[in-house]
């Protein structure tokens, strides 16, 4: 199996509760990682990770109810990728990870935490090899969208109505031609819908 060269994240974003921020923290305590936290007069964090040598400055703006974090920033030490990983999944981060082989990139896309879509590149060939579908979420949503029914209930009750109208206008002897041409346009309206 081929060992991974590095991981590039891309577009990372977090948005973290100031008790979730220090679990984050706890997350990377880990003497092989060795964070400091650096906190500014501005109510900025910045937690450092190091990586083989290099630092990775994560700098969190307070926004008054969160702190927020975007930026990009490249992993050479497997254990802190790993951790990383956890840490986007773990706070529903969204971000793009490029884990670089020798000869290959996987490139994963994380929208709240998890992943939906990932993607091998292959000497500049791009192949789709997972995508997340919410079928059950698109199901629950069409459930819920009763449009449809409710328009074919309110033709039925327009009918009815109709129905109602031509029933005494013939008692009386009265012009039902009018009233024909609508129940004709909502009976084809009706049949459209029901399909």
């Amino acid at each position: 199996m081929a060992q991974r060269v590095a991981t590039e994240y891309k577009k990372v974003v977090l948005e973290l509760k100031p008790t979730e921020l220090q679990s984050f923290i706890t997350l990377f305590s880990n003497p092989e990682f060795n964070p400091e936290v650096r906190v500014y007069e501005n109510g900025e964090k910045e937690i450092v990770l190091h990586d083989n040598g290099e630092e990775i400055p994560l700098s969190f703006k307070w926004l008054g109810t969160c702190y927020h974090f975007e930026g990009d920033y490249t992993i050479r030490n497997l254990k802190l990728a790993n951790q990383m990983r956890v840490a986007v999944r773990k706070f529903k981060g969204t971000a793009i990870a490029h884990r670089i082989f020798p000869d290959y990139t996987m490139i994963y896309t994380y929208k709240d935490g998890n992943v939906i879509r990932i993607i091998e590149e292959k000497k500049g060939v791009l192949t789709l090899v997972f995508e997340y579908k919410d079928t059950a979420g698109e199901l629950q949503r069409l459930y819920e969208s009763r449009g449809a029914e409710d328009e074919i209930t309110w033709i039925h009750l327009c009918i009815d109505q109709l129905l109602d109208l031509r029933n005494r206008n013939h008692v009386i002897n009265m012009a039902t031609k009018e009233i024909d041409c609508r129940l004709l346009e909502l009976t084809k309206q009706l049949f459209v819908l029901e399909a």
